[in-house]
């Protein structure tokens, strides 16, 4: 199941999101997807990261392999490719070495060009 709250000024779809969210997980990851300004996105950067700048997304796993939340950053340009990532982050991806980078971004490539 995935749930969307938008809490930014910006309309955006939704069915796009529905729609990589049944790609990646199938229904059995519970998801709770949050749009957001780019206030919100710096507070929960600096607070979890530590980081004082706005971040374009965050991921965050709440139960392994069953519930997560992704926040995405409302006045980035392409939504779907983050949403995508930080999906991906949420299955254990990562980019902390090339290697690793290159399949993430494979992944996201086959995964947005099938869409």
């Amino acid at each position: 199941m995935i749930a969307i709250r938008n809490l930014s000024t910006r309309r955006i779809g939704t069915a796009v999101f529905k729609k990589l969210y049944s790609k990646i997980f199938g229904e059995k990851f519970e998801l709770s997807l949050v749009i957001a300004g780019a206030k919100l996105m710096r507070d929960l950067n600096k607070k979890y990261r530590g980081e004082d700048k706005t971040a374009n997304t965050l991921s965050f796993l709440l139960l392994r392999g069953r519930r997560g939340e992704i926040f995405l950053n409302s006045l980035e340009r392409n939504l779907p490719r983050l949403f995508v990532h930080s999906a991906l982050h949420l299955l254990g991806f990562d980019h902390k070495t090339k290697k690793r980078a290159r399949l993430m971004e494979r992944k996201e490539l086959i995964i947005l060009q099938s869409q």
